[in-house]
């Protein structure tokens, strides 16, 4: 079992990219859901962690999308000083590699928080568990009220590659099965 790191300061990832179109250069409703829980988030963290003073905010989306994002942010009560876009990130996967980059020369790396809607859970676990086992990491879900067939279409262009982790598993558990075969065979 790894041993977490001793953590300082705060990094929420707020994940904005999305594939759709917006209405008259508006937000679309599922990253307003994602602003309002990253808003939620970041309150939490002013009210109760010491380290409240070593917090950014890194919004990932396309660069209109991310200017839009950082001003309801702003309204929202968020500095924007400690707010930063990253427009070159173009799924969870390279989002995590641009982080764990960052972060991984600190001795005390920050605690980082995933702000995206709930069906990024999948893509968020298989990217956590290969790329950033040994830091603190939380997933904040944030609600996605469009057609089924919408999201769908989306998450097929961000799936989640399997990791070697994966396979490993998936080998484990098939030699256990074969064990377990040999020594309980099934009567007939």
């Amino acid at each position: 079992m790894s041993e977490f790191r001793f953590t300082d300061g705060n990094l929420i990832i707020l994940y904005g990219i999305h594939r759709g179109k917006s209405a008259d250069g508006e937000l679309p409703d599922h990253i307003k859901e994602r602003v309002k829980v990253c808003l939620g988030t970041f309150n939490i963290i002013m009210k109760s962690k010491p380290d409240k003073q070593k917090t950014l905010v890194i919004v990932v989306a396309e660069e209109k999308s991310g200017k839009l994002i950082k001003d309801e942010l702003v309204k929202g009560g968020v500095e924007e000083k400690i707010i930063a876009i990253d427009a070159s990130s173009e799924n969870v996967g390279q989002t995590f590699d641009r982080v764990l980059d960052m972060i991984k020369t600190r001795s005390n790396p920050p605690y980082i928080y995933f702000i995206g809607s709930v069906w990024l859970r999948d893509i968020y676990d298989s990217t956590v568990v290969s790329k950033l086992k040994e830091y603190k990491v939380r997933f904040e879900g944030a609600l996605d009220h469009r057609p089924v067939e919408e999201v769908e279409k989306e998450k097929a262009l961000d799936v989640p590659r399997k990791s070697i982790e994966h396979y490993k598993k998936r080998s484990k558990d098939k030699a256990i099965d074969i064990l377990l075969n040999y020594i309980f065979p099934e009567e007939r």
